[in-house]
């Protein structure tokens, strides 16, 4: 029988941390849209809650060829150093290698979370005072640190 692990940590409302055996995503969003960013890509959830009808799409998804080719070069860096050799160097990146970035990651992040904030503010579900009550929190810490 395989084993299977998976547990889900709330990391604010709208923010939750999915770890599991294969590995660990971040999941943005409420029920009815979410977006899914893991190893495998970057995944969305459309569907109407309660009624168990959902259509899930990936966005950006990783290939298993650029898997198979990070695997491999990583083993060749190994034996080349088991050799005591100087690894091969990559002169030349694809296209796809050129764009896989984690600060682009990091930017589809913060580009959600914008598109959640203004939807949930055009949807009316935040308070009017939300940004300037953050903003005056920030201003008295700074104050009690004297920055």
């Amino acid at each position: 029988m395989p084993v299977r692990f998976r547990r889900t940590f709330t990391l604010f409302p709208g923010v939750k941390v999915n770890v599991s055996k294969g590995g660990m995503s971040i999941t943005v969003g409420r029920k009815g849209f979410h977006l899914n960013f893991s190893k495998q890509g970057v995944r969305q959830t459309t569907g109407l809650p309660g009624s168990g009808i959902s259509h899930t799409s990936y966005l950006f998804k990783n290939s298993e060829e650029e898997e198979k080719n990070e695997q491999e070069a990583k083993k060749e860096e190994r034996h080349a150093e088991a050799a005591h050799e100087k690894p091969k160097r990559r002169t030349r990146k694809t296209i796809k290698e050129q764009a896989s970035s984690p600060w682009g990651f990091f930017a589809f992040l913060l580009i959600s979370l914008l598109f959640i904030y203004f939807g949930a503010d055009a949807l009316g579900l935040l308070p009017p005072n939300l940004v300037t009550n953050f903003l005056n929190t920030l201003t008295q810490w700074a104050r009690q640190l004297n920055l």
